[in-house]
């Protein structure tokens, strides 16, 4: 079985789409010695996925989630003559061929909240309006689509009446790092993590946080990941005249261990999610969550963290305050949290993906 393995989606700085094909790759190699795997790469990509004599890497001169790969990127992928064409990311180039071809759902955000992806109006519509239709496309197109939660595999079968039998739900995983750089910065603090895109839900979170300092003055807010919103996000911070808010930028995964191990809590209200995955790596190290009661974050949390209404600052602040100051249920998640991420492990997600494709090729 000849198995390519669309991964452009890896690149230096990894997001959540990157970790997921990075790791996928990476424990498919420790699974099979046995299938061919070819691996396409970003043109100019430093090293190789997996170095193992059944997988080779191709690389590609555009990304997955553009243009020149939906009209062009056939050329490439035909010729590689695959049993299953597996692309990680919810695009299909028109033409592509092979013996099955799957396609990896990892979220609708841009088909069904694309007002909650950008700021701009122009962004919103063009991934409404041009990419919208080929994500369906793409997700008709595919022979079998492997959705990373039960609530987008339910969202795309309404969205777009699809057969519960063309898909399969495969969460995604964590790994716990062992290396780890002790945090250093002010004390005691809520950390908020991920891009900031509009569905984060990052300015609820300062409204919020501004609440709880009246009560907790000495609490910090630390905002962690890429700035595609920092400016307004900053302003916000300036009107409400609240103090102890940090904007910190991409941090290593080592220093994001450090500073797991450290916060009181994870505020992570997103009004949507195709998964979560900053939630399960909290939990993964003992760090409790606060999190929305709708999307794919109750299925990923269960009663392993604080579910609250996303579009309630009062409800989010009403969550930061119990927390804050009910020390034995922050005691009782810290250890409630990595038994619930222990079900999501990328070694699990690569068995059952391969799973998926023996089930295909019968």
């Amino acid at each position: 079985m000849r198995v390519v393995l669309d991964a452009r989606q890896v690149e230096d700085t990894l997001t959540g789409v990157g970790r997921y094909a990075l790791n996928l790759v990476r424990h498919l190699a420790l699974l099979d010695r046995e299938n061919e795997y070819i691996v396409l790469r970003r043109t100019g990509a430093a090293r190789p996925l997996v170095t193992q004599g059944n997988f080779r890497e191709v690389q590609v001169p555009f990304h997955i989630s553009t243009w020149a790969n939906i009209v062009g990127g056939s050329r490439v992928i035909n010729p590689l003559h695959a049993d299953i064409y597996h692309a990680l990311h919810h695009f299909l180039p028109l033409g592509v061929r092979a013996r099955w071809v799957i396609v990896s759902l990892l979220d609708l955000i841009w088909v069904k909240h694309a007002h909650l992806a950008y700021d701009s109006r122009w962004l919103q519509r063009s991934r409404r309006y041009l990419f919208g239709p080929v994500i369906g496309h793409t997700l008709r197109r595919a022979d079998h689509i492997i959705a990373i939660s039960h609530f987008t595999a339910k969202e795309a079968a309404e969205h777009y009446s699809l057969p519960a039998r063309k898909m399969t739900t495969v969460h995604l995983g964590t790994d716990i790092q062992t290396a780890s750089i002790p945090y250093a910065g002010p004390t005691p603090f809520i950390l908020s993590l991920g891009h900031t895109k509009p569905y984060k839900n990052i300015p609820r979170v300062i409204r919020a946080f501004h609440q709880v300092t009246a009560k907790h003055p000495e609490v910090h807010l630390l905002i962690v990941g890429r700035g595609d919103s920092y400016p307004a996000l900053q302003q916000l911070v300036g009107t409400l005249g609240v103090s102890r808010v940090h904007f910190l930028g991409q941090l290593s995964d080592q220093e994001l261990v450090g500073h797991f191990k450290s916060a009181l809590f994870l505020a992570f209200p997103s009004l949507v999610e195709g998964f979560g995955l900053p939630l399960i790596e909290a939990m993964a190290h003992g760090c409790p969550v606060l999190t929305s009661r709708q999307s794919a974050m109750s299925e990923i949390v269960g009663d392993a963290g604080v579910l609250v209404d996303p579009m309630s600052v009062d409800a989010i602040a009403g969550g930061m305050n119990r927390l804050i100051e009910d020390e034995p249920l922050r005691q009782e998640l810290a250890l409630k949290g990595p038994e619930r991420a222990a079900r999501f492990t990328w070694a699990e997600c690569a068995e059952r993906t391969l799973k998926v494709y023996h089930d295909v090729m019968r």
